[in-house]
Parts: C-alpha cells; sequence; structure tokens
C-alpha cells in the first residue's frame, strides 16, 4: 500500500503519480488505473491497460448527434463495465463498483481506501472528468484530494491546488458518478491467457457494429467519415455551431490517439507469446500505418483548438481531404483485424 500521511485533519496518500493529457495519456481510466497501481508497488503499463480494457480498439459514434460524451469508458461496450472488469482481470486485482449512495456511505467507503493507502478511482467528481483518482481527504470527508485532467482549467475547477498539487474538492458529492475500489491483489493470468483474451475482444469491438442508436468500431468510422463530407452539418456563418461540431471532432480524434497505443500493445504481446509474433507483427504494422495517417491529420485539422484548426471545420474541402484519411484508418484497421482473427483461428 502506499504511504499514508497525517496533517491535522488532512489524510492523503503520498506520492500519487499525476495523471495529464500532457503524458500523452488521453484515456482517464487507464491512466488513473496505472497510476493507482504504481503507488500500490504495481510495475503495469498504459498500453497493457489500453490493449485488454480495449480502449486501444474502440469506436463510438452518435450519428448525427455530435455527441461529446462518445469517448467515455462506459460506452466502449454493450456491457458497460466490461472494459473495467477486464482491465483489473489482466492486472490481477478484484475490485468493486459503486453507484453513488449517501454522502456518510461514500464518504467513508473512499475514507477508509485512502487510511488504507489504496487511491480510489472515480467518475467526475472535478469538471466533466471520465475518470480520476482520489488520493486524499480533509475536513473529515467534506473535501477530496487527488488528480483530473480537469484540475487545471478554470471553467471545470477554479481552486487552487493543495500544498501535494493534488486538486481539492469540496461539495465533491454531488459531482460524483460512481467509484471503482481496488481490491486484493490476485494471480495475473498467464500472458497466452491475457493476450488471446484481449485479441478476442480486439476483434469483437472491431466488428461491433453498433450499441442502441450508436455506431461503433469500423463501421463507426465509415459513419464518421460520411457525416464529415455532408456540407448541411457544417452551416456557413455559425459560428457557435461550428464550434460545437469541431468540439465533438476533437473528441473523435482522442480516440483516433488512443488508437495509436494498439501497435505497442501488439508488439509486446508477440514478444511475450512468441507463438503469435507471425500474425500480430502484421496487424501491429497495420496500426503503425494508422498512427502515421493519424499524425498526418493535424495538418488537416488539429485537436489542438488554434484558430487556425477551429477554422478549418468549415471548410469542405479540407474536411473531405480528413474523410478521406479516415477511411484510410479505417481500411488498416480491418486488415489489422483480418490478421488477428487469423490468428485466433490457428490457435484456438
Amino acid at each position: 500500500m502506499g504511504t499514508v500521511r497525517k496533517e491535522n485533519e488532512k489524510v492523503y496518500i503520498e506520492g500519487v503519480r499525476k495523471i495529464s493529457w500532457d503524458t500523452g495519456e488521453m484515456c482517464e481510466f487507464a491512466s488513473s488505473f496505472v497510476s493507482a497501481l504504481n503507488s500500490l508497488g504495481d510495475d503495469i503499463s498504459y498500453d497493457y491497460v489500453m490493449g485488454t480494457s480495449g480502449a486501444a480498439f474502440r469506436f463510438t459514434l452518435n450519428p448525427g448527434a455530435w455527441d461529446f460524451t462518445n469517448y467515455g469508458i462506459l460506452n466502449i461496450a454493450p456491457d458497460r463495465v466490461a472494459p473495467i472488469q477486464r482491465a483489473f482481470a489482466a492486472a490481477g486485482y478484484s475490485y468493486a463498483l459503486y453507484e453513488p449512495g449517501s454522502f456518510q456511505e461514500d464518504a467513508a467507503r473512499i475514507m477508509g481506501s485512502i487510511d488504507r493507502g489504496c487511491p480510489v478511482l472515480a467518475f467526475r467528481v472535478v469538471g466533466p472528468s471520465d475518470c480520476c483518482i482520489l488520493t486524499g481527504y480533509d475536513e473529515g470527508g467534506q473535501v477530496l484530494l487527488g488528480w483530473s485532467t480537469f484540475q487545471d482549467i478554470p471553467d471545470d475547477h477554479n481552486i487552487p491546488p493543495d500544498g501535494t498539487g493534488y486538486f481539492r474538492k469540496p461539495g465533491w458529492h454531488e459531482n460524483l458518478a460512481g467509484s471503482i475500489f481496488i481490491g486484493p491483489k490476485q494471480d495475473r493470468p498467464a500472458p497466452r491467457d491475457v493476450y488471446l483474451n484481449a485479441l478476442q475482444w480486439a476483434v469483437y469491438l472491431l466488428r461491433l457494429p453498433g450499441i442502441g442508436q450508436k455506431v461503433t468500431g469500423l463501421e463507426g468510422l465509415r459513419v464518421w467519415a460520411e457525416e464529415m463530407t455532408q456540407a448541411q452539418n457544417f452551416p456557413a456563418g455559425d459560428a457557435a455551431l461550428l464550434g460545437q461540431r469541431y468540439l465533438s471532432t476533437t473528441i473523435n480524434i482522442t480516440m483516433l490517439r488512443d488508437h495509436c497505443r494498439a501497435e505497442p500493445f501488439l508488439r509486446r504481446a508477440a514478444v511475450e507469446v512468441p507463438e503469435f509474433q507471425a500474425e500480430l507483427s502484421r496487424a501491429a504494422a497495420c496500426y503503425a500505418e494508422a498512427a502515421s495517417l493519424r499524425n498526418g491529420m493535424d495538418d488537416l485539422i488539429s485537436d489542438n483548438f488554434s484558430p487556425r484548426a477551429m477554422q478549418a471545420i468549415g471548410d469542405p474541402a479540407i474536411r473531405r481531404a480528413f474523410a478521406d484519411i479516415l477511411l484510410q484508418i479505417c481500411d488498416c484497421e480491418e486488415e489489422a483485424a483480418n490478421q488477428i482473427e487469423l490468428l485466433i483461428h490457428r490457435v484456438e
């Protein structure tokens, strides 16, 4: 367990690694999970969590809605908690997921975990965080401490950080959307079992056509490409609407950034399970090409919120070129799926 410090009413776990998009770790759940396990003395990589959870292989789109919630870890599959369950199982830990209850119940549970030196993962709490990590409390649980990717954005959190660097969040319970508690460490499954299970899950997510009204996987990429070419979605002169379209586009781009984690995950699997090397080397090469294509998209529409990028969303020619690259990425990922399926059929 982590080292617990007490300063008057403040109790916190010392030295928990910060989560930040500046590190290139865009998935808040995976980054928070890695940070939490690292604080417990367990060396686990971000790429490993991205691959085993399926976040490196997902894409979720709500057609016509330009939905800002597409990215959430709970929106990956029909079984909303499956990515969380898979990440914990592959890491060799049990867990408990709680919906918000009373303040007294939730505060007692969180404080109890922190008192033991074990961070807690939580949804929202600070701004619209998909997931953050709770590392301490103060004032009898009225204030929580931790890390969130949104803690330095004044519109989402305008309270100065604690001296530890952790955020300070009073009134947290009204913004709590759920919490994940790390249970006892278990034996981690054999690498062959972990990777084969993750590869089956990856193909499932890539081939999954939709969840309710949402389209997913490869089909989601195709639908997004089509939406980007439709002029009625981008009315000239409507700055507010174009701004919303741009924000939605950046969220989708973040999912493509997550796909760049597929290549190192597949290469690691090929090393740890040499039996898988032939097909996974080819699949990883497909994802390397997809990552190169994604990087080239920044020359068209970047997700850096620059004036140039926000203006580009209104240019039909730029959007068509952007959509063409999306379809090329889709082709690369489909070939990767083909290679993974060949492997699965060979070894099952």
